[in-house]
């Protein structure tokens, strides 16, 4: 946990799906002492603005820090999350009725993201590998036996780490942990 928040500090933004966040109501901030404000932008897509309304990027005090990726016309949502303070780009659907990626990351890069950390499922995370806007993938591994609930979200990680040419074992120093970046 404490390499990811050093990682989400490192990053300019973290990219997350809708249904990551609807699902899980993460905090996607740094939570290193001292470098909490130093937490990266919260970039989520959500074609049809189905977030929730309670989660903490919408309520937390970093709630300015969230921008919404959406197509959706839902005026009342927009409304909704707008006096929240939350910030919304419309981004066209590509050819098969999807938030256009390579969309979103120009427009990131259009407002000062250089750097975006995926938070991602298995769909953004095959998204994102398909339309190759990834230079880097860390996979962190730990002896700890997770059961059926810590199994691999992502189908098949060889296709992965074969997009890859380069890997480099990062040591945690923490009980046997290991992260491998390929890059």
């Amino acid at each position: 946990r404490d390499v990811s928040h050093f990682l989400r500090y490192r990053f300019d933004a973290i990219l997350i799906s809708s249904k990551t966040v609807n699902a899980d109501n993460p905090k996607l901030t740094c939570r290193i002492n001292g470098l909490e404000d130093f937490s990266p932008k919260r970039l989520i897509i959500d074609k049809n603005l189905k977030i929730k309304k309670n989660l903490h990027v919408i309520n937390d005090k970093y709630k300015k820090n969230t921008i919404i990726f959406h197509s959706s016309l839902n005026k009342k949502k927009i409304k909704f999350l707008k006096l929240k303070g939350i910030k919304l780009i419309y981004i066209e659907l590509d050819l098969n009725n999807n938030i256009d990626l390579n969309k979103v990351f120009l427009k990131a890069y259009s407002i000062g993201i250089g750097s975006i950390l995926i938070e991602g499922g298995k769909t953004l995370t095959k998204s994102i590998l398909k339309d190759k806007l990834i230079n880097e993938f860390y996979l962190f591994k730990s002896k700890k036996k997770l059961g059926n609930l810590g199994k691999n979200n992502i189908a098949d990680l060889k296709k992965i780490i074969n997009f890859f040419k380069n890997k480099e074992n990062i040591e945690t120093f923490l009980d046997g942990d290991k992260i491998i970046r390929y890059y």
